[in-house]
């Protein structure tokens, strides 16, 4: 017999008590959402949904569920240009993909913030058509779910630099523990000076300049993890305002998004080291930290529900946080892998330990490097490729914050590529430049899965993504509307605040319940467990 608006419930009632049968959830939800679709077409979505509520308590069986409507669009990424970078990295990062069983896209760009971190103050790159300049320091996140090998990649390619750090404080230990004997020493003497009978100010003035003139020491270090950004500007601060935030867990973004801080985001710093404008943080209790020109890395591997959490942070995304990132999203090969694989040969992991303590020596420096005649002409054709996908048909017409910051990202990656090779004094050769450009090229890719359109999006849709990502880290069945207001206080205004809600109701990922409390009306929400 025909379907029709006139039968439909009829046959809907024996359909939802066999989806009742399956025992697989998702299973029930994605047949549940085509009889949904269906009673849409046929203008019976309430009747339909409230027979299937029924159903559901007569058969004590849960609630039914449409699947979410996904924010999420198919991306078909691009594998990365392995031999773009230079010998004795591509056939590093080759050799660990094998040793640890995973795809080139795990390692790519922990490899480049490894460089990164090496490289930050060393030099600055010129725009090669004006005089401004690019400094080397990237921001990366490769986004991988867990049982990936993310942690396996990340220690190989920054063993090298752990090692330099403990050699380094090894040699240094003794000069360190005379520095701060001298200090303290110093520090002593001025205090005695200063009290009692005996105090004499022109001694303390004599000591005070003894101490200004005696430079505190502190013990090397390159990288951080979890930490605030109030701990990371006084290790920058401590470390002549470099830095590297180097993590295979992606918690800096716990605590950038304010979790240590009732909720407060607090990035300005990370903005304004990603090109090292000043920055100072005033104290009261202890002196302030002034940073002329902050420069961090940021190496982040993360995974799946942190990053999306991430790019539903308003403040994240509306102060151009996550536009400043290089983005990542490896195959994932578990379930692949085999019991044995091959080692990395020995030649190879000298060649690159050797590569990076080199560049790991290398003295801070504002040398400038320019572009030979062929470099000039493979950006010129770049950033008119970029002007092209910006038009608002192009491929990032409504993601330009983005796109207006990739120019720059390729000019520093080609810095990058270029000391592993040359020094700073000569010119970024045309296939440096054109190695720079595909890998940029892959990152553009890249960059589509990791905004989804997602920086073009409306304030509306934000919204949603963000108050997605605040229901699936309270991993609750259901919520109160004040509850809910309390969980997503970023959208302050009250009439985008019901909206939001209204379209996560409308994409099937909440639904309402009016009940009566007290003679008075309140509304609880079921979240959809399959969000």
């Amino acid at each position: 017999m025909e379907l029709t608006r006139d039968n439909f419930l009829m046959y809907s009632q024996q359909y939802i008590e066999r989806i009742l049968m399956k025992s697989d959830l998702r299973e029930r939800a994605a047949e549940f959402s085509n009889v949904m679709e269906r009673a849409r077409e046929f203008g019976l979505e309430q009747q339909t949904s409230e027979l299937a509520v029924s159903i559901a308590m007569e058969f004590n069986e849960p609630e039914l569920w449409e699947l979410p409507e996904q924010f999420e669009k198919q991306i078909q990424l691009s594998p990365f240009p392995v031999d773009s970078l230079p010998e004795t990295l591509s056939a590093y990062l080759k050799a660990v993909c094998g040793f640890v069983q995973v795809t080139p896209e795990m390692g790519a760009l922990p490899l480049l913030s490894v460089l990164s971190l090496c490289l930050q103050g060393k030099a600055v790159v010129k725009y090669p058509a004006n005089s401004h300049t690019e400094p080397l320091n990237l921001y990366t996140l490769t986004v991988s779910p867990p049982g990936e090998r993310k942690s396996g990649t990340f220690k190989a390619l920054m063993q090298p630099v752990v090692k330099y750090v403990q050699r380094y404080n090894e040699i240094h230990a003794l000069d360190l523990e005379q520095n701060r004997a001298e200090r303290a020493f110093l520090e002593r003497q001025r205090q005695t000076a200063m009290k009692g009978r005996t105090a004499n100010l022109e001694r303390v003035q004599e000591l005070t300049k003894q101490l200004s003139e005696t430079e505190e020491l502190h013990a090397l270090r390159l990288t951080a993890a979890d930490v605030t950004p109030e701990a990371l500007a006084w290790e920058m601060f401590q470390q002549s305002g470099r830095m590297a935030v180097m993590d295979d867990e992606g918690s800096v973004f716990d605590t950038l998004s304010g979790i240590y801080n009732t909720g407060q985001a607090n990035i300005n710093l990370f903005l304004k080291s990603y090109d090292g404008s000043p920055h100072t943080i005033l104290r009261r209790t202890s002196d302030s930290i002034s940073l002329d020109c902050p420069l961090l890395t940021m190496g982040i591997m993360t995974q799946p529900q942190q990053f999306r959490q991430a790019m539903a942070t308003p403040q994240f995304s509306g102060r151009g946080l996550v536009q400043r990132f290089l983005y990542s999203f490896p195959e994932g090969r578990a379930g692949q892998q085999t019991y044995t694989s091959s080692d990395i040969p020995q030649g190879v992991q000298r060649a690159y330990n050797e590569l990076i303590e080199r560049l790991l020596r290398l003295p801070a420096s504002d040398t400038v490097i320019v572009h030979d005649r062929e470099s000039y002409d493979y950006f010129q054709g770049y950033f008119e490729l970029l002007q092209d996908k910006m038009k608002p048909d192009g491929m990032f017409g409504n993601m330009k914050d983005y796109a207006a910051k990739m120019f720059g990202k390729v000019l520093r990656i080609a810095g990058l590529l270029h000391l592993c090779e040359h020094s700073a004094d000569e010119p970024i050769t045309g296939r440096t430049a054109m190695n720079a450009v595909n890998i940029g090229l892959w990152a553009e890719n890249m960059s589509l899965r990791a905004f989804d359109g997602g920086a073009g999006d409306d304030e509306l849709t934000k919204n949603a993504k963000y108050m997605t990502g605040r229901l699936k880290a309270l991993d609750c069945e259901t919520i109160s509307l004040t509850n809910l207001k309390r969980q997503c206080r970023a959208i302050a205004d009250k009439e985008c605040f019901a909206e939001t809600v209204k379209l996560l109701e409308d994409m099937h990922y909440l639904r309402r319940e009016r009940l009566e409390t007290a003679g008075r009306p309140s509304e609880l929400y079921h979240i959809n467990p399959f969000i």
